[in-house]
């Protein structure tokens, strides 16, 4: 594991405290390595949003409460509409065959929340990596970040994981079918689930 999702753990998991300073010395000590990967990871942190960065080159950990996490699925269910529109104009056969194999290796997994989100950001990339608009991707892949490592804090239930398996067949026939506008409609309530399901697991753990 690199520096980046070391430093990414500690402050999903409360190590590294919101709002608490990261002083780049301190880092290098606590981390074991030399300061200029700390910079590096400060950097790539603050793109993933677990970090802010001041104009004085200060940092201090962002709190992950439950208006960041609204903001964050606020602007994903903007653009994972707009990105499976024009999936579902350019899809081809190989690509809906391996969302489906993908999908059958959802429904076998045993709880291994890695290993599902892991399975689940390859179901939702086939639909996505070759959409023209790089900067719409790139902010998804960001809060995707985020979202993953409060998962692993906030483990998926049961319950959602079957609405999350039924949202992926109905995107699979949207898109089999298509039909654009259903698959953003689908994608949409994909999403604001995903925020509902977090926000509930984050209230239940205050």
């Amino acid at each position: 594991m690199g520096l980046a999702e070391l430093m990414r753990e500690d402050i999903v998991s409360g190590a590294l405290p919101a709002g608490s300073p990261l002083k780049t010395i301190e880092l290098s000590k606590r981390y074991g390595v030399s300061t200029n990967p700390v910079r590096e990871a400060l950097h790539q942190l603050s793109g993933e949003g677990f970090v802010v960065l001041s104009r004085n080159r200060s940092a201090q950990v962002r709190s992950l409460d439950e208006s960041f996490v609204r903001n964050i699925f606020d602007i994903r269910t903007l653009i994972e509409p707009y990105l499976i529109r024009v999936f579902v104009e350019q899809a081809r056969e190989e690509d809906v065959e391996r969302a489906r194999m993908v999908q059958h290796q959802l429904e076998q997994s045993q709880g291994d929340q890695v290993e599902w989100d892991s399975l689940d950001e390859e179901f939702h990339g086939i639909m996505y990596r070759r959409h023209f608009n790089g900067e719409a991707r790139a902010i998804r892949q960001r809060h995707g970040e985020v979202v993953r490592a409060l998962a692993r804090r906030y483990p998926i239930s049961r319950a959602r994981r079957a609405a999350v398996l039924k949202d992926h067949w109905d995107i699979i026939e949207a898109v089999e079918a298509h039909d654009a506008d259903r698959a953003a409609q689908v994608v949409e309530r994909h999403a604001r689930g995903a925020e509902r399901h977090l926000l509930l697991r984050m209230q239940e753990d205050n």
